[in-house]
């Protein structure tokens, strides 16, 4: 194995170089899989390592598991819109900070948008989050309906408040949600 350190030239980063052996077979579907996404394959497995320690290593242990769509649909369409947003702060009261500790080291703002994010990405959802001054803006289009979105307001409502966080407001349509969170300004010190 040979790794080289060298600037990443666009990310600002310092980045290694390191080589592997690999099935023929496994880089033909990484070759083929970098070419569908119009990404290089080193792009496409830097991401793939990247999604891995930063999700995949340590969610199961966190305990999420893989359900499809259909399955979640089905469950929570046979809930009434005030049981699910019970069920989800009870959910999010008994295991965010723990699964944030766990996969994340800490329970803060920056461990919360992260696992949204992260999660967001390995569910396949299209996701965005802008920051305008200390107001974050978070938008995950799920697809799962009206009740998926109670259903993750209420969480992320739950989360934000057992963060102490004082300022964020939802809004949402049957496939997607939005919230805002504004960070108090930071305090500036001395005269």
């Amino acid at each position: 194995m040979t790794v080289q350190n060298k600037k990443d030239a666009l990310r600002h980063d310092t980045t290694s170089s390191i080589s592997f052996r690999l099935p023929e077979n496994l880089v033909d579907e990484i070759k083929t899989e970098a070419q569908l996404n119009e990404v290089t394959p080193n792009v496409l497995v830097s991401n793939i390592l990247e999604r891995y320690t930063r999700w995949d290593s340590t969610a199961t242990k966190a305990g999420f598991i893989p359900v499809t769509k259909v399955l979640l649909r089905e469950l929570i369409e046979r809930l009434q819109d005030k049981e699910l947003e019970e069920v989800a702060e009870l959910v999010e009261r008994k295991e965010f900070a723990d699964i944030s500790l766990l996969m994340r080291n800490e329970f803060d703002i920056d461990s919360f948008l992260d696992i949204i994010k992260m999660r967001a990405e390995v569910s396949g959802y299209p996701y965005r989050h802008t920051v305008k001054q200390n107001t974050h803006t978070c938008t995950i289009q799920h697809d799962l309906g009206a009740k998926w979105s109670i259903y993750l307001s209420a969480r992320y409502k739950a989360a934000l408040e057992d963060l102490g966080i004082p300022s964020f407001e939802f809004r949402s349509s049957p496939n997607t949600i939005q919230f805002d969170v504004t960070l108090p300004k930071p305090k500036k010190h001395g005269p």
